[in-house]
């Protein structure tokens, strides 16, 4: 058992705040102001969760949620940052290092004021080492500090404990009876040992408590029940039982009073709910308070609810190690952790210790040596019976081994004769098994091999067909595409041809006239019955050709052959006219009007209606043009300026004979342009022959004016 070292600290209200100080310590002393990091309702609700989870275990609910141990966690860590830093932080480092070398540890003493002594302390946490109301290394207590000096009582072993289970039938009833039967069996062996004495009044009054305090010598006074704290009366209670097993509560100052001057007393472990709680301007309001400010050493009491589970842990672990000669201090850290290895990870910091002993001791034991020299005759007695035993054990151990290795090798034996046989019986079996395989393979193989094949033979077949269906399917395709090549082919050739017949016969008149004009002769009568005849005849041949030609009803080449037939047309009308007016029938020169001269009208007529249609064909878009028919722009535009052109020199001249007297600029430009349509109008259709697909022949080709009807 490592010894502890004194850590008093003292907590004083000062300037609005609280002060901490350092009085006596192995590093020597420090001080640090500071102020709570929470307020009493954030200290109120913190206890009402804490209490909360308690009443869960209370309902056995063995589940405490993971955001309370983290509460209190927080909440302990805030509070130790706040109490203990700066110099008062490095004075503790120090003498931790200090009772390190030393092989000691740290009894750090708290010295509250009333205000302060309601909170959980015991929730202190340091990030290096955790709880100190866990760690052993730094045992946490609650010190009074009173002007009489505690002395250690000297007893002799056994340790005796008096029991009191007051279980009043008005109040909710506690599991006392479960309690104080979980103590006789954990304190047993103690018991039996004679380290320590265990006994329980028959009833929880008050009255009861005498007589065994009169009769015997008692150590301990232990406490199993209802306790709690009048907020009205600002004092802490115990719940007894009167002679109706009703209710009396007991304050720690009439309880003081039935167990004064009995000095053998210096421990009471007050089991039960708020025995710890004290007013926050009387520090000693709270039984346990009380006790110890009437005498008595060390008291352990609970600060909150305690649960009947959490109970159950604390009083065996804490009175073992007390039988154990351990400081009350080290002793009730060690039942702490008892409690929260058992799972209490809220409760471990319910039980409370107030202590006025220097080091903790409130016993020393005086051994006697006759109940030392039983003691070890005793043990040595129950180490030989033990030994005895072991040994006894181990030859009936082995006895029991030799005769189950006889037996294992027997069935050994056994099971390889049954295993041999079952082996011969399974190698013929699977012999067997895998001849049939083998057969069953062989077969499945071949037909697999057959399947195979068939289906090799299926699918060159299903190839075979699907090539020679693919060949045929290509043959036709280059054989449409072939036949759309040459319809392509053909249409364009049609398109690009022109009526031919007409622009030959329209060659006669234009040949005479231009003849003439380029001459400067007179048309003779003969002259203009031939322009009356060609003109005549080109016009009915012209419209013969186009109509035929607009019965194929191929859209691509009918503007074109319609736009060569209205030039014609045209011009094969006013050679017909001319004609018959040099031709004078009827003594047409004498009649006709001076003024208005019928060939000058249809010359300018002429020149407009030719530049219309020059400028049509040109306006057509660009890739349809190139379907327009050969050379009709320059036919159209040479036609236009040649009947310009005689348009005036027949308004300069104003009567028919006016073609031959045209000055010498109409004159030769009439002449010259009429000689370019001739050419044209007899090119054309040779433009349009060599054009012609190589290698057609046009005879079995579809007449291209017996297209459909006109668009």
């Amino acid at each position: 058992m490592r010894k502890l070292l004194d850590f008093d600290v003292v907590v004083e209200a000062y300037d609005g705040g609280y002060r901490t100080r350092v009085v006596a310590s192995p590093a020597g002393e420090a001080q640090t102001d500071f102020t709570l990091p929470f307020s009493d309702e954030g200290l109120e609700n913190l206890v009402l969760k804490v209490v909360g989870s308690i009443g869960r275990a209370r309902r056995k609910v063995r589940r405490i949620e993971p955001q309370e141990s983290r509460l209190i966690e927080d909440f302990g860590s805030q509070l130790f940052q706040a109490v203990f830093s700066g110099p008062v932080r490095e004075c503790l480092g120090r003498s931790r290092i200090a009772a390190e070398n030393k092989d000691a540890g740290l009894r750090v003493r708290l010295r509250l004021p009333g205000d302060l002594a309601n909170i959980p302390w015991e929730y202190l946490y340091d990030d290096e080492y955790g709880f100190l109301g866990l760690d052993p290394r730094t045992a946490l207590v609650r010190y009074l500090e009173m002007s009489a000096p505690v002395q250690p009582f000297p007893i002799r072993p056994p340790l005796r404990i008096l029991t009191i289970v007051s279980a009043p039938t008005d109040i909710p009833e506690i599991d006392g009876e479960k309690e104080w039967g979980k103590l006789k069996d954990e304190l047993d062996g103690l018991v039996r040992d004679e380290m320590v004495q265990l006994d329980r009044l028959e009833t929880g009054t008050l009255a009861e408590l005498l007589p065994p305090l009169r009769q015997n010598e008692y150590h301990v006074l232990h406490f199993i029940g209802h306790g709690g704290y009048d907020e009205e009366a600002h004092d802490g209670a115990l719940a007894f039982e009167d002679e109706d097993r009703n209710t009396r509560l007991v304050t720690g100052r009439d309880l003081m009073q039935m167990i004064s001057g009995h000095r053998s007393l210096r421990l009471v472990v007050l089991n039960a709910c708020e025995g710890a709680r004290s007013a926050s301007d009387d520090p000693f309001g709270g039984v346990a308070q009380a006790l110890v400010r009437r005498g008595i050493p060390a008291v352990v009491a609970m600060q909150f609810e305690i649960s009947d589970p959490a109970a159950l842990v604390f009083s065996p672990s804490f009175y073992q190690a007390i039988a154990q000669g351990r400081p009350v201090d080290v002793a009730t850290v060690e039942a702490r952790k008892t409690m929260f290895a058992r799972g209490h990870t809220v409760e471990w910091a319910t039980p409370v210790l107030y202590l006025r002993s220097q080091d903790g001791r409130v016993f020393t034991r005086r051994w006697n040596q006759e109940a030392e020299r039983k003691a070890r005759e005793e043990s040595e007695r129950q180490e030989a019976e033990r030994q005895e035993a072991e040994r006894q054990a181990r030859q009936e151990a082995e006895r029991q081994e030799a005769e189950r290795q006889e037996a294992e090798r027997k069935a050994r034996e056994e099971a390889g004769r049954r295993e041999a046989g079952q082996r011969a019986r399974e190698e013929a079996e699977r012999q067997d098994a895998e001849r049939r395989e083998a057969e069953w393979r062989s077969r499945e193989e071949a037909e697999r091999r057959e399947a195979e094949r068939r289906a090799r033979e299926e699918a060159e077949r299903r190839a075979r067909e699907e090539a020679e269906r693919r060949a045929r399917e290509e043959a036709e395709r280059r054989a449409r595409e072939e036949a759309e090549r040459r319809a392509r082919e053909e249409a364009k050739w049609r398109a690009m041809l022109t009526p031919m017949i007409g622009p030959i016969v329209l060659s006669v008149p234009l040949l005479i006239l231009a003849v003439t004009l380029l001459s400067g002769k007179r048309i003779t009568a003969a002259l203009a019955w031939v322009v009356f005849a060609s003109a005549a005849l080109g016009y009915v041949v012209a419209s013969v050709e186009y109509r035929r030609r607009r019965r194929s009803g191929e859209p691509e080449f009918r503007r074109g052959i319609r736009l060569w037939t209205f030039a014609l047309e045209f011009l094969f009308a006013w050679f017909l006219i001319y004609a018959i007016i040099q031709l004078n029938f009827a003594g047409l020169h004498s009649k006709a009007p001076h003024n208005i001269p019928l060939l000058t009208i249809l010359a300018g007529v002429g020149a407009l209606f030719s530049a219309s249609l020059c400028l049509r064909v040109l306006a057509i878009d660009p890739e349809e043009r190139r379907q327009m028919r050969p050379l009709l722009p320059a036919f159209l535009a040479c036609m236009a300026v040649g009947l310009g052109a005689a348009a005036i020199g027949y308004t300069h001249s104003l009567n028919v004979d006016a073609l031959n007297k045209i000055g010498p600029n109409s004159y030769k430009i009439g002449a010259i342009f009429f000689l370019a349509a001739l050419f044209v109008n007899l090119m054309a259709p040779l433009v349009a022959l060599a054009r012609r697909p190589s290698g057609k022949n046009t005879r079995g080709m579809p007449d291209a004016g017996m297209s459909g009807k006109r668009t």
